[in-house]
């Protein structure tokens, strides 16, 4: 445990939710779902699973297309169970410096809620990632702290919660690519092949919007840009995760463009 943060630290999760820091990081991997745009920790893996999440646990969750982000703590001990988490879709203006988000002191475990009721998390605005596509980092917009008083804690592997001032900023998936799924199944344990993160990176440097909205208009330019995405993916070595990729292009090709 890192001298920023104790234990006994409240941090912010919301305007009405304070959590500590308690317990191990949550045992579950990551899982980065490209079609429905989100990051997922959490036990449940399927909708049976995740009714059964839900009657077991208290927090937020996107009812009725709320559009929140879900975070789930457990009836019994208000210990975090899983979150789900949207990637947006809009890229972070070139002004804005991660540097200092990537070497903040770091703690490792879950949080403990301090309250038993419900809430609600607004989901994330913009994203940034590195051109090694190493670090997926997605924050709001009018997040603007100083390179002083970023904290991270890790809840799960690779995966960290991010505070400035002891009020939450965003979050950080570490080695995206290695985590790609479908929807909520576990990413493979092997290390992904070599040029996966690379394909990642065009990916998200591709479908970003004003692009994605160009592409909704049939904008040429673009789909030589998404056929070239397709042909680097044909040209990695076979792997779930470099299918996940390839099968969601290929889909928004085929639906944008009708070919």
């Amino acid at each position: 445990m890192h001298d920023a943060i104790t234990r006994d630290s409240r941090l912010a999760l919301t305007d009405s939710l304070s959590v500590t820091v308690a317990g191990s990081p949550l045992a579950h991997s990551p899982g980065y779902s490209l079609p429905g745009g989100f990051v997922s920790v959490s036990p449940h893996t399927d909708q049976q699973t995740h009714e059964s999440l839900l009657a077991e646990t208290f927090g937020s969750v996107d009812w009725l297309w709320s559009g929140d982000d879900e975070i789930r703590f457990g009836k019994d001990d208000a210990m975090l169970r899983g979150f789900t988490l949207a990637v947006p879709e809009c890229r972070a203006p070139d002004a804005r410096d991660f540097t200092p988000w990537l070497s903040a002191p770091l703690a490792y475990g879950a949080f403990h809620s301090l309250s038993l009721e419900n809430f609600d998390v607004r989901p994330t605005e913009i994203r940034w990632v590195d051109e090694s596509a190493q670090h997926l980092i997605c924050t709001f917009r009018d997040a603007e702290p100083g390179p002083h008083g970023l904290i991270r804690v890790r809840a799960a592997q690779g995966f960290d919660f991010v505070f400035a001032s002891n009020v939450y900023i965003g979050w950080i998936l570490t080695a995206p690519a290695e985590f790609l799924v479908r929807e909520w199944e576990i990413p493979p344990p092997d290390r992904a092949p070599a040029g996966l993160a690379e394909a990642l990176y065009t990916y998200l440097d591709t479908f970003v919007e004003p692009n994605i909205e160009r592409m909704q208009d049939k904008d040429p330019t673009l789909l030589g840009q998404v056929d070239s995405l397709l042909t680097q993916l044909t040209l990695l070595p076979d792997d779930p995760r470099r299918d996940v990729i390839e099968e969601h292009v290929a889909d928004f090709r085929s639906d944008w463009y009708e070919l």
